[in-house]
């Protein structure tokens, strides 16, 4: 470095507003705000949902000599034992609470897009987005799967409240939204299954997000139908229309899941798509 650019560097240096104090209030607050679990991926149960699974919990039967008890939350340990929600390290703690505003829809309804400004023609025929790009949006995605087991109890909840008689209209509207949530949660399963497989991080991020985007959009039309549940109290010809509807549903979710499933083990076995 000449001597005249050295000058001009210390001259910039000089005039940068750096305010020392502000700089480390900031970084003491952060650290705070870890402390006080603010920027954890996993948000505890809130003060409602913890009250309810003790409800729950006090009502179940004790389980027979030999055979442990039920896990409420099997893929919350499963992330927490894996460290799945790990932040990448570098990352800005306000990042993941950014993504934890934002629908899922939004998102990740098509992961490839993420990567798309830094990829050439080539690298996204082969989906490779850099590691550096989806790596960050792994603890996202696992947390999203851990809070779908929280939502899988409250909609159960609501499922079983609905009003319904033996062999009425209503029966039969609560059986095939009770299907629909079954297959959903089959995504749950197949991210389970493959969650501990060594697959390119590009891979899992655009399969993981279009699996939550499947799985929300059928939670979302179970929650829209049990909450206008009562307006087709005894109107057979427009439940008819409902069930044939859910019946295709069900049948997206076994096409898509078939289909994201073999990915993975195509991605796990280095195979294309």
């Amino acid at each position: 470095m000449t001597e005249t650019m050295e000058s001009v560097v210390i001259e910039k240096l000089e005039n940068l507003d750096l305010n020392k104090d502000e700089i480390l209030k900031r970084a003491e607050q952060i650290d705070k705000d870890i402390k006080d679990g603010k920027y954890s991926i996993i948000p505890p149960l809130s003060g409602e949902e913890q009250k309810l699974l003790d409800e729950e919990i006090a009502k179940r039967a004790p389980p027979p000599e030999g055979v442990p008890e039920a896990v409420d939350f099997p893929l919350h340990d499963l992330v927490r034992e894996l460290e799945l929600d790990k932040p990448v390290e570098g990352t800005d703690p306000e990042f993941y609470e950014e993504l934890k505003r934002k629908d899922a829809k939004t998102v990740y309804k098509n992961m490839k897009e993420v990567g798309f400004q830094v990829l050439a023609e080539s690298d996204l025929e082969k989906l490779k987005i850099p590691d550096s790009i989806a790596g960050k949006y792994l603890p996202d995605l696992a947390r999203r799967f851990v809070e779908f087991e929280r939502r899988v109890k409250r909609m159960e909840r609501m499922l079983w409240a609905l009003p319904r008689e033996d062999r009425s209209l209503e029966e039969d509207r609560f059986e095939i939204l009770t299907e629909l949530l079954d297959k959903s949660c089959q995504g749950m399963e197949i991210w389970e299954e493959h969650c501990e497989r060594k697959i390119p991080l590009g891979h899992r991020c655009v399969l993981e997000g279009e699996l939550i985007h499947l799985i929300t959009s059928k939670f979302d039309l179970i929650e829209k139908i049990c909450g206008e549940f009562h307006k087709l109290k005894g109107m057979k010809s427009e439940v008819d229309d409902e069930r044939d509807m859910l019946r295709y549903e069900i049948r997206h979710c076994d096409m898509i899941f078939t289909e994201i499933h073999e990915k993975f083990l195509k991605s796990y076995l280095d195979m294309d798509w």
